[in-house]
């Protein structure tokens, strides 16, 4: 018993470290440390506990990321992924996808989008009856969305529909923004299946961009330019949108979506 002090005091600095890497998306490093943790915390936390589900959430994440999406075509390339959130800096989408230098085969990429989406599962299985911990709940459900679409497996976009769910009976306005992404990214799993659902959800995200593109270029335009030839076209520019990287964000995602629905 006297060791357990010592223990966890171990298992929460190597937390930190994983928490610390992952913010700065060295995911390589967080992986390590993450999974250093899921496995020292087994005789402290047990097996199926909530902190042990956050563990394997984490690792999972830094999994998914560790390695960045293979193909010409990244899907969501303009839209936060769920590493997103956890970033500490302002960057763009997809900017850190440039810190990976290494090559990696089919076959082990394939393999680490397996071991990420077992740890999610395993994540998902103990909060899944759990009666709260809603955010957690569509934290992993979304992560689970990157990885089958990554995986090209069918109807990925059930797991962003459930998130959604979770964060529909949510307030605030980051719960708000996440329901918006999670839209475009059901639009983007439905295109090539159902176009007609793929419409409704684009439509709506879309006129979501739209509410917030404008309120974002009021909220930093020069009171003598205009609001509405501020988001009449894409191709228009303004100082707000180089001062602002958060617009240009907005434009980039606008701009997807359109091309998506035309």
């Amino acid at each position: 018993m006297d060791d357990i002090p010592d223990a966890t005091a171990r298992l929460i600095s190597i937390i930190n470290r994983g928490s610390s890497a992952l913010k700065n998306a060295h995911f390589d490093k967080a992986a390590r440390y993450f999974k250093k943790a899921r496995d020292a915390s087994v005789h402290l936390q047990g097996e199926r506990t909530l902190e042990r589900s956050l563990l394997h959430h984490l690792y999972g994440v830094s999994l998914l990321y560790e390695i960045p999406f293979q193909g010409d075509d990244d899907p969501l390339e303009f839209l936060p992924r769920e590493a997103d959130y956890y970033l500490a800096k302002d960057r763009p989408y997809s900017s850190y996808s440039k810190l990976y230098s290494g090559t990696v085969s089919q076959e082990d990429y394939a393999n680490q989008m397996e071991a990420a989406q077992k740890e999610l599962k395993i994540a998902w299985s103990i909060l899944e009856n759990e009666s709260n911990c809603l955010i957690e709940k569509a934290n992993t459900l979304c992560a689970l969305g990157e990885v089958a679409l990554r995986r090209g497996e069918p109807n990925p976009e059930r797991y962003f529909i459930q998130a959604s769910s979770f964060f529909e009976s949510l307030e605030g306005e980051i719960h708000k923004q996440r329901i918006v992404h999670i839209n475009v990214k059901i639009c983007i799993c439905l295109e090539g299946s159902d176009k007609i659902k793929a419409i409704e959800y684009g439509e709506k995200a879309l006129s979501s961009y739209q509410t917030q593109l404008k309120r974002l270029i009021s909220e930093t335009q020069s009171s003598s330019k205009s609001v509405e030839a501020q988001t009449s076209s894409d191709s228009e520019s303004s100082s707000a949108t180089q001062i602002d990287p958060s617009i240009q964000k907005k434009k980039n995602e606008r701009s997807m979506l359109i091309k998506i629905l035309t």
